[in-house]
């Protein structure tokens, strides 16, 4: 964290998930896309997809809430999160839609 100024360390209250609910939500992500569909024999298995899971989320997967922009690209400033980049509303944004995209979160 030495190296990222603009991040800074804050503690929840112990047993208290909604403190720290996008976390939260993050792990429910990681679970129900990656972890549940494959099969993980060991921790080193466990480990390996977690890191392309986290590598694939922060990476390549536009997020809804950043207008459907990639993380990596917003938090390097080469992307708006402000400004949308899809012309059309996503499934997920449309009054009827039932379920959300994997891109949509």
């Amino acid at each position: 964290m030495a190296t990222h100024p603009e991040l800074r360390h804050v503690r929840t209250r112990v047993r208290t998930p909604g403190q720290n609910g996008s976390r939260e939500r993050g792990f429910g992500s990681l679970k129900y896309e990656r972890l549940f569909l494959e099969e993980i024999n060991d921790v080193a298995d466990l480990i390996a997809h977690a890191e392309d899971y986290r590598l694939g989320y922060n990476t390549v997967r536009p997020h809804e809430a950043l207008t459907c922009k990639r993380i990596a690209d917003v938090h390097v400033g080469p992307a708006d999160p402000t400004t949308p980049n899809v012309p059309e509303p996503l499934p997920c944004q449309l009054p009827d839609a039932g379920h959300r995209p994997a891109g949509c979160r």
